[in-house]
Parts: C-alpha cells; sequence; structure tokens
C-alpha cells in the first residue's frame, strides 16, 4: 500500500484495527455500567456492605485507564504532517 493511498483514505479507514479497539472498549466501558444486573445484588458482602459499592469502587479507576487507553489510541489516528505537508504549504504562493 502506498503513502498515497493511505493519506487519501481517513483515519478510521486507514487503520481499522485500532479503530475497531477503541470501538470494542468504549462499548464494553458503556455496557459493564448500564447492566444493573451484573452488579445489583446484595451478596457478597465485605462487612455491612453490598456487592455494589465494591463493584463501583473498582470500575471507576477501570474505566478511567480504560478511556486513557482510547484516547491514546485516538492520538494515533491523527495524521502527523509530514516533510510532503510542511514543503506544500511552505511553498504554495497565493494568487
Amino acid at each position: 500500500m502506498t503513502q498515497a493511498s493511505v493519506k487519501s483514505r481517513g483515519p478510521i479507514a486507514a487503520h481499522p484495527v485500532t479503530s475497531a479497539v477503541i470501538a470494542i472498549l468504549v462499548i464494553a466501558a458503556i455496557f459493564f455500567s448500564l447492566y444493573v444486573p451484573l452488579y445489583a445484588r446484595a451478596t457478597p458482602k465485605v462487612g455491612e456492605f453490598p456487592f455494589f459499592y465494591f463493584y463501583l469502587l473498582i470500575y471507576m479507576p477501570v474505566v478511567g485507564i480504560v478511556l486513557w487507553i482510547v484516547i491514546t489510541l485516538q492520538k494515533r489516528l491523527e495524521p502527523s504532517p509530514g516533510p510532503a505537508a510542511a514543503s506544500d504549504s511552505a511553498g504554495e504562493v497565493t494568487k
């Protein structure tokens, strides 16, 4: 695949695996917070605290890490200005 064909496509089409990983991570983060039967139970308990509280204490930092990974992957999708783009804009003459 040539460099010109990659530049002509959008960032999602140029990196389908990375885009799929981003989509899966975001969908999983949303699913595990909206699927209430997963964590809406009284057992197991630690002391007087039901499972729900411990689920949230673990889930929130995990979602933070997952979303940091998503942001990092999205930054990789952004096209970086190459030397050809810099020379084209520098040598451009307006009429």
